[in-house]
């Protein structure tokens, strides 16, 4: 009888009762390792760790048990998944198609205790679809209220949470003014008109050593008590709390709380920031068209952009400046709390389209894939002509374009924590010969990602590079050393 490994996944929206001993994520677990004992005479036998998320949404897929589960089911370490319900996984239909997608290649099945359905079936995953657009249902539903309530609590001029303005307190859910830092707020919105531009404003408050607000997150770290950066300058001059309103979207609303500007000074500040702003800068931004915008995913699978930086040079008494072009994380919702990754443009493109054409080269490897779809073997002789064709003179001679046509085979690109997960359509390679059914093709290239130097930047090296490790080669010196003394017989001891 063949071992089947079992892992057991829960999850709980909230963090309220997770403190008790026995809580809604051991209730789970114990549902769960039931049921796999129930199946042992199949070969079911449980993992001994735990996969647990207490206190995450099911929409979002940034969770600490789920991506381990993820990344374990990659590794093959995992042969069947077992979860109390269904929506206890995810709630996003989406995000469940990516991880049945994930399942299938890894060869994973995904079994729920209270709801009986086979992935492997197509009835089973009919079955699963509809419980999932139900789940979805319910928490778009949940989304519109809260929506809702928050624009009807904003036009009663009441304030909804988060970041307490500076000048500001919460108190039993409502702003109070702090005495200690009106003073401060009025000093920044009179100096303004005095200096006539943020810029100004942020040395002048320097010199006054005005101060943001010092506090201490959850976590027990320390924060703020800071100078203020032109940006939180630019937020506050514009923030319609100081003049007791308050903001939802485009809409200004009567607040409830007590204004620390008066409407005269606001006014001005706000004519004086329309006519500094409004003009049309001497200097235009190059677009950001690079090969991979729209297809590089990051670890949390949101969507890379491209953007750079540009730094000015002086080489032989020439002013030049150099752009560092890079991919960076776009963030899906506003209150997205997930850290941005960046990864330098040239670098990952560079490793895409090396393995882009080691895979293309590889016959062997593209009439596999091909077979897995379909057994037809003039669609892979003509795949194999188009390959063959890349490796031509004439297609070498013309690189921009050679290579401008491997991305075009590109379908998605997702950046995870060990390596690349490359996605692409082997049927594109056809051209107008396509009869216009995909060939989908997913192969990963592992790479890590370093970070070195003062600045720090991200470097992409090989998976089987050389990472030296300082401390192992100190100690094998101090071995061969003493071993060196001990031989010549000039050391007794290693002390």
């Amino acid at each position: 009888m063949i071992r089947k490994r079992c892992a057991i996944y829960t999850r709980k929206s909230t963090e309220e009762g997770l403190e008790q001993d026995f809580n809604s994520l051991d209730a789970q677990r114990e549902a769960c390792a039931a049921y796999i004992l129930s199946q042992k005479h199949e070969g079911w036998s449980q993992l001994s760790e735990g996969y647990d998320d207490g206190g995450y949404s099911g929409g979002s897929m940034y969770r600490p048990g789920l991506r381990q589960l993820l990344d374990h089911v990659r590794n093959g370490r995992i042969d069947i998944i077992v979860v109390y319900k269904v929506d206890r996984l995810t709630r996003s239909l989406s995000d469940f198609a990516r991880m049945v997608d994930t399942f299938d290649r890894a060869g994973v099945s995904f079994v729920s205790v209270t709801q009986a359905f086979n992935t492997t079936s197509s009835m089973g995953r009919l079955t699963l679809n509809v419980l999932l657009s139900f789940a979805q249902f319910e928490r778009d539903v949940t989304a519109e209220r809260i929506r809702d309530k928050v624009a009807a609590s904003k036009q009663k001029g009441m304030w909804m949470g988060g970041s307490v303005p500076f000048g500001y307190e919460a108190v039993d859910k409502a702003l109070v003014v702090n005495e200690a830092e009106t003073t401060s707020v009025r000093t920044i919105f009179a100096e303004y008109l005095a200096a006539g531009c943020v810029r100004k404003l942020s040395v002048r408050l320097r010199e006054l050593n005005i101060l943001s607000r010092r506090w201490v997150d959850r976590h027990g770290h320390s924060k703020g008590g800071k100078f203020f950066s032109q940006g939180a300058l630019y937020y506050m001059l514009r923030n319609p709390i100081y003049v007791g309103k308050t903001r939802h979207k485009d809409e200004i609303h009567e607040g409830r709380h007590t204004a620390i500007i008066d409407d005269v000074t606001w006014q001005f500040v706000q004519t004086q920031l329309e006519n500094n702003g409004g003009r049309e800068t001497r200097t235009k931004r190059h677009r950001t068209g690079r090969i991979l915008n729209g297809l590089l995913f990051d670890s949390a699978d949101r969507k890379m952009r491209a953007s750079y930086a540009s730094k000015s040079l002086c080489r032989d008494g020439v002013q030049q400046t150099k752009r560092y072009w890079y991919y960076a994380s776009t963030k899906s919702q506003p209150d997205d709390d997930i850290p941005v990754e960046r990864l330098p443009a040239q670098e990952i493109e560079r490793v895409i389209l090396s393995a882009l054409t080691d895979r293309l080269s590889d016959h062997v490897w593209i009439a596999d894939q091909i077979r897995m779809h379909i057994e037809d073997a003039a669609l892979i002789a003509g795949v194999l002509r188009a390959a063959n064709a890349l490796n031509q003179p004439d297609q070498r001679d013309d690189a921009a374009n050679a290579q401008q046509y491997l991305y075009s085979l590109i379908t998605r690109v997702v950046a995870r924590v060990e390596g690349l997960e490359v996605s692409m359509n082997l049927a594109a390679m056809l051209g107008e010969e396509s009869s216009g059914e995909p060939i989908p093709v997913n192969f990963e290239i592992p790479f890590k990602r370093r970070q070195i130097g003062r600045a720090k930047p991200i470097v992409i090296a090989p998976h089987n590079s050389a990472n030296p490790d300082s401390e192992l080669i100190a100690l094998v010196a101090d071995a061969r050393r003493w071993a060196s003394e001990s031989i010549d017989g000039t050391a007794y001891s290693i002390n």
